[in-house]
């Protein structure tokens, strides 16, 4: 029976700390703004281009020299003259009439006359070298196939030893880059949210009263529960606005795509699992760190907020060979566990006993860490003046352990 209730409490905690952060308001403005920024850019490079699309006219001299041919899709249009019309020309370029002049003096050798830098001038290089090498394979009786198939590259089928996601390119990788991003986020915003909480409680001595009709442990379990989910919901309004983003620059042509690997319902209710639990872990540890701390503003501890940086940052590691021995293990880890298989799991094939062990892990590591971060917050919570030193911190936890 007071099992229940003390359950109960600490989802009335948890309630109460994720709505008072979370407004679904603000979520959907976020959204709006992302759609409208997304617009804005690609829509905006879409009017630009189009207004940019001002065709080229280039007088071209000597064309029968090397016949110079453009697609028909290029905005540049050719004028053909004779060297004779060469000052006529030029006064035109002066005035802007015409985009250049292009003089080709032999196959090798030609001349282009410009009143700036020309963005169009790979093109015509392209184009020019194509005429050439045309040329060139003509006179020496070699035909374009041969030549193809002279400088055609050996086709190397990869075979696999075991399953992999033979599939797995740049989108999947990208897409495991922007999670690993994302996962940061959302443990910034929770240790944010938790020193916000804490600390700022703690100083306005509000806990004093609080913990008077609750116990320690079911007011920092509630507050953990609570904000960890509240970086849940927000690790969700960015991701939709990520695929907002993708969305819109699809309608614009700009060929952004969302990898068809990570719209598996099974995947994504794993990237769910294990970024709960990686928050869940991360904030506690942080609420322990928090209740240590007298002035988050002068405190040396406050440089504890950059420690997720560096298991989060080693995911990135994995994006390179997800399946090598320190992968494999790093997945075990509870510290770099859920970015680490996380990522794992969108490149690559994991075992189920991989994920069922890291997930047990780092649920038990969550547990022992609670309890740990349930003494040190009962302890030096009610602490003014002075922060406990690590000494002491320690003599709590072997304690708490007894």
């Amino acid at each position: 029976m007071k099992v229940d209730k003390n359950l109960k409490l600490v989802f009335e905690v948890a309630k109460w700390e994720f709505k008072r952060w979370f407004k679904i308001k603000e979520q959907v403005i976020t959204l709006i703004i992302s759609a409208l920024i997304s617009l804005l850019i690609f829509g905006g490079k879409s009017i630009l281009l189009k207004i940019s699309d001002k065709q080229t006219e280039i007088a071209i001299i000597n064309n029968s020299n090397l016949e110079l041919k453009l697609d028909k899709k290029t905005n540049i249009k050719l004028f053909k003259y004779e060297i004779g019309q060469i000052d006529s020309l030029k006064r035109l370029l002066n005035e802007n009439k015409i985009d250049g002049i292009l003089i080709i003096n032999d196959i090798d050798n030609a001349e282009l006359i410009v009143n700036k830098e020309p963005a169009w001038l790979n093109i015509i290089q392209e184009n020019l070298t194509n005429a050439r090498q045309q040329i060139k394979i003509k006179e020496s009786n070699i035909s374009r196939e041969k030549l193809t198939d002279i400088f055609k590259q050996i086709n190397i089928k990869l075979n696999y030893t075991q399953q992999q996601k033979e599939k797995t390119g740049t989108g999947e990788k990208l897409a495991a880059g922007i999670f690993i991003a994302l996962m940061l986020l959302g443990i910034f915003l929770g240790l944010a949210y938790q020193f916000v909480a804490i600390t700022g409680e703690k100083q306005l001595r509000i806990t004093e009263v609080i913990i008077s009709a609750i116990s320690p442990q079911t007011w920092i379990d509630g507050k953990i529960i609570g904000i960890s989910f509240l970086s849940m919901s927000l690790l969700i309004t960015y991701i939709l606005t990520t695929v907002v983003f993708i969305l819109i620059s699809n309608l614009f042509g700009s060929g952004w795509n969302i990898p068809i690997t990570i719209t598996n319902p099974l995947l994504i209710i794993g990237l769910f699992v294990f970024s709960i639990t990686g928050f869940i872990f991360w904030n506690t540890l942080f609420s322990a760190i928090a209740a240590t701390i007298n002035d988050p503003n002068t405190s040396a501890r406050g440089s504890l907020m950059m420690a997720p940086v560096l298991p989060v940052g080693i995911a990135f590691f994995a994006l390179g060979n997800p399946d090598s021995f320190i992968m494999k293990i790093l997945s075990f880890f509870p510290l770099t566990s859920t970015p680490v298989i996380s990522v794992r799991m969108v490149l690559t094939e994991v075992n189920i006993i991989e994920i069922i062990i890291s997930l047990a892990l780092i649920i038990i590591s969550t547990w022992y860490l609670r309890k740990a971060a349930g003494k040190i917050f009962s302890l030096s919570i009610l602490l003014y003046g002075k922060e406990p030193s690590w000494k002491e911190i320690s003599n709590w936890l072997s304690k708490s352990t007894e």
